[in-house]
């Protein structure tokens, strides 16, 4: 079953991808997310890096991403949507799947994301 999910995940996720990249202004960023809930509750930090829908300034975007959560030593995929805002700046909130947990978490995160003005 977890192998099912993990297949049906890694499929979705590569496929939001491959459309999301043929788009021009894709932005890409990094930067810090806190971690908490899931079915083992463990709230902390992680590093991540993200993909966004789009590189304008002053703009809301979807986002892919991957982070290494700290208080679950292992990798966290994650889908979500951010405000980019002026000076490289995003605050954004997510969804992913704990690899340590085993289950899905959410996440609320800042950092730099290559921007350009509209």
């Amino acid at each position: 079953m977890r192998t099912k999910f993990l297949a049906t995940t890694g499929a979705a996720l590569t496929a939001l991808t491959l459309s999301t990249a043929a788009m021009a202004d894709v932005g890409w960023g990094a930067g810090l997310t806190w971690t908490f809930g899931g079915p083992k509750p463990s709230a902390g930090p992680a590093l991540g890096i993200k993909m966004f829908s789009t590189d304008k300034e002053k703009k809301a975007a979807g986002y892919l991403g991957v982070d290494y959560s700290f208080s679950d030593r292992g990798f966290r995929p994650n889908v979500g949507v951010a405000y980019l805002g002026e000076n490289n700046v995003y605050v954004g909130a997510d969804v992913g799947y704990s690899f340590a947990q085993q289950g899905m978490n959410f996440g609320a995160g800042v950092g730099y994301v290559d921007t350009k003005k509209d």
